[in-house]
This record gives structure tokens, C-alpha cells and sequence, in this order.
């Protein structure tokens, strides 16, 4: 019984020995490439004001990331309150290279809607594929 509790405790000694030297720092560029994660999120917001007549493709309104980091995802809103108060309807909303866009139509003779596109960005070490194309 003695020889196994000091088994127990040399084992889980070095396990943790191992833990702590294995820190991020301690692997390869290449490696770090490969690691999952972003680091810190920064999360940006367009917002906008429609009224009047709507173009026949609809607006077009894009939350553009900062230098440095790249899309991780996104959404659109109505800022301007609730039905029967507004008069957006979603057309489509994706990633792109620089940011997330939206198109939708909004707005109308006597009404305003206030449109507001979040893009969620983040710092990563390798970026492979590009986005779907709208």
C-alpha cells in the first residue's frame, strides 16, 4: 500500500511537472498555426437609418472588421422597435472577406427603420477557405 501511494504521488508530480512546461509558449510557429482559439473577440457594429423608396436589390449594409483580425460571424437587426412600427425585410446576411453584410429592404413612404449589422472579429494565426460568395 505504502509503495503505491508513492507511485500515485511521483505520477501525478510529473504529470503536472509536464503541465506546466507544456504552455502555449512552448510550442512551434508551425504548431501555433494549428491551435484552436482567437485570442480576444472584438465585435463591431453598422448602423443605419432608411426611409423612403427602396432600390430593387435592396440596401446593402456591411459591418467591417478591424485591421488584423478576420469574420467569425455575425447577424442583422431592427433597431427602430417592433411591428407594425417597421418595415425591414431580410434579404440575406453572410461573412465576407472584410467584415458581415447584410441586404434587406426597409424603410417605407412614412416610416423609418433603423438597421444594425454586428460583425463578432477575431485575431487568427491561419486563415484557409474564403467565404461563401453572396
Amino acid at each position: 500500500m505504502i509503495v503505491a501511494v508513492i507511485a500515485l504521488v511521483v505520477a501525478l508530480g510529473g504529470t503536472a511537472v509536464a503541465a506546466k512546461k507544456l504552455g502555449l509558449n512552448a510550442l512551434s510557429p508551425s504548431a501555433k498555426k494549428k491551435t484552436v482559439g482567437v485570442g480576444k473577440l472584438t465585435y463591431v457594429t453598422a448602423e443605419q437609418v432608411y426611409t423612403g423608396n427602396n432600390p430593387a436589390e435592396g440596401y446593402v449594409l456591411t459591418a467591417t472588421c478591424p485591421g488584423g483580425t478576420h469574420v467569425l460571424g455575425g447577424g442583422t437587426k431592427v433597431a427602430s422597435g417592433y411591428p407594425p412600427n417597421f418595415t425591414f425585410s431580410l434579404i440575406e446576411d453572410y461573412p465576407n472577406t472584410s467584415g458581415f453584410t447584410a441586404r434587406f429592404y426597409a424603410g417605407d413612404t412614412g416610416v423609418t427603420d433603423r438597421v444594425a449589422v454586428t460583425a463578432s472579429c477575431g485575431v487568427s494565426q491561419a486563415v484557409t477557405g474564403s467565404p461563401p460568395a453572396p
